[in-house]
């Protein structure tokens, strides 16, 4: 299974549901919506996003190895960034950084650190498994990796030359990172039609507290309101029309249509 989150937000996107705010009370600490762009696999120069300095960025294939010139640019000012990266660049802007994750060969993954004002590096990071989602929750870049060879969910929380995780459990991928009311929510997406299909809580100590069960193939994860909107992603087809609205107090779940999947990716 390989990591399906290259999905980025296109700022032109329609706000309907499923584009619903994904700020939470910590302030805007999670990607934004109008920053996602779905990723090309041509071997051309692609670019990835506008962040909100209006500085452009890029990526180049260097070789067949898996390297790439990341580049950010200005239409203004010119040339800001350009570094050499290991694995196909998925760029996060957050408030306080803008963090590049890069798949590898699924074994492992590395994970860039910059700085808002200036895309200085300010951090660089070796990680194991898929990367599957990025988030800054609770000071610390958080990364969601599926661990192949041990068949773990795991969450990575990255702080400075700090670098500790969390097991989540077997069976399933950590899919989708949403900050909401203080706590963290990651997607148990199953690998199987047998794995199990939850949604996990997580704490500002990064323990799991809470775990809701649903019915349906959680990928995606929204704030609505206090609750949590899910999109499904059908194991079996890649796609669906079907999504849920999760209530965080009663744990009851809300089943859906709609009549055009918002989102498809291809196993």
């Amino acid at each position: 299974m390989g990591n399906m989150n290259n999905l980025f937000r296109n700022r032109h996107e329609p706000k309907d549901p499923f584009y619903a705010s994904r700020e939470s009370s910590l302030g805007r600490s999670t990607r934004t919506t109008d920053h996602k762009i779905v990723k090309s696999t041509q071997t051309k120069k692609k670019k990835l996003i506008v962040d909100a300095a209006n500085n452009n960025w890029y990526y180049y294939p260097i070789d067949r190895k898996g390297k790439y010139d990341l580049v950010a640019m200005n239409e203004h000012t010119g040339m800001i960034l350009k570094k050499k990266v290991v694995g196909t660049p998925n760029i996060y802007e957050f408030d306080q950084c803008v963090v590049v994750a890069c798949e590898g060969d699924g074994e492992v993954g590395h994970v860039y650190q910059f700085a808002k004002e200036n895309l200085k590096l300010l951090h660089e990071w070796e990680i194991d498994g898929f990367i599957w989602d990025v988030n800054f929750y609770n000071d610390s870049v958080c990364v969601s990796t599926y661990v192949v060879d041990l068949d773990t969910a795991r969450l990575y929380i990255l702080n400075g030359r700090s670098i500790d995780f969390v097991e989540l459990g077997t069976h399933f991928a950590p899919a989708d990172i949403l900050v909401l009311q203080e706590n963290l929510y990651i997607s148990a997406y199953p690998l199987t039609e047998d794995s199990p299909k939850k949604i996990l809580m997580l704490d500002a100590e990064f323990e799991i507290t809470q775990e809701y069960d649903v019915s349906i193939c959680p990928r995606f994860l929204f704030v609505k309101g206090k609750d949590i909107l899910i999109q499904e992603l059908d194991v079996k087809t890649g796609r669906s029309d079907r999504y849920s609205l999760l209530n965080l107090r009663t744990g009851k779940e809300a089943i859906s249509r709609r009549s055009m999947p918002v989102r498809t990716v291809n196993f």
